[in-house]
């Protein structure tokens, strides 16, 4: 007789039965999962690459493993190869597909170059965190965004200073302390050390 089916799939196993005997599908078990947010908007299609002379699928490789952050055999899997482990380690080994491993070389320097670290986009990117924290009530996260950004501008100098002092304060009294420790402490600009 085989098993029933619902909706086409499944065998008695995969059923149960509700309080009239109908048959259901069996409830998942456990806590819902929650959704992987994805960092990057995948492509809806692929197309073929013919800087590169590559396929569909082989384009699709090469955005999911430089963009998708994924690993090899996963981007492999994700671009739809039937042995992912397999296929991508002969895309990287620069001997079977040398053209998919330029364009991941290329891929990759793309991205080194659109996402470099300058002054210029960490200013921006503070001045955004600073507008946005403000209008969130955040106070100190925009206060401490609009100190880093003063600090990026020269505006503010953090300054500090570590003195080492090796007098006897014991057989000095309280106005050559006062002297000695004005002396030490006001802006010269060439070195001197009178202590010995």
């Amino acid at each position: 007789m085989g098993g029933a089916t619902i909706n086409g799939g499944g065998s008695d196993s995969d059923l149960r039965k509700d309080v009239r005997g109908t048959l259901l599908p069996k409830k998942k078990g456990g806590r819902p999962r929650k959704e992987k947010l994805s960092l990057v908007d995948t492509p809806l299609q692929w197309n073929e690459d013919e800087e590169f002379k590559m396929t569909a699928m082989q384009s699709a490789f090469v955005w999911h493993y430089t963009e998708g952050a994924c690993t090899a055999a996963d981007a492999a899997r994700k671009a739809g190869f039937s042995f992912p482990a397999a296929t991508a380690s002969r895309f990287l080994n620069g001997r079977d597909y040398p053209n998919v491993l330029k364009a991941i070389r290329f891929s990759q320097q793309e991205l080194r170059e659109k996402n470099a670290i300058s002054p210029e986009k960490n200013a921006r990117f503070l001045y955004r965190i600073a507008e946005a924290s403000f209008e969130s009530g955040a106070y100190n996260a925009a206060v401490s965004a609009i100190k880093e950004l003063n600090q990026w501008g020269g505006l503010t100098v953090h300054r500090s200073q570590n003195l080492n002092i090796t007098a006897n304060v014991d057989a000095m009294d309280q106005n050559q302390i006062k002297d000695r420790l004005q002396h030490l402490l006001t802006l010269n600009t060439k070195f001197e050390d009178t202590d010995h």
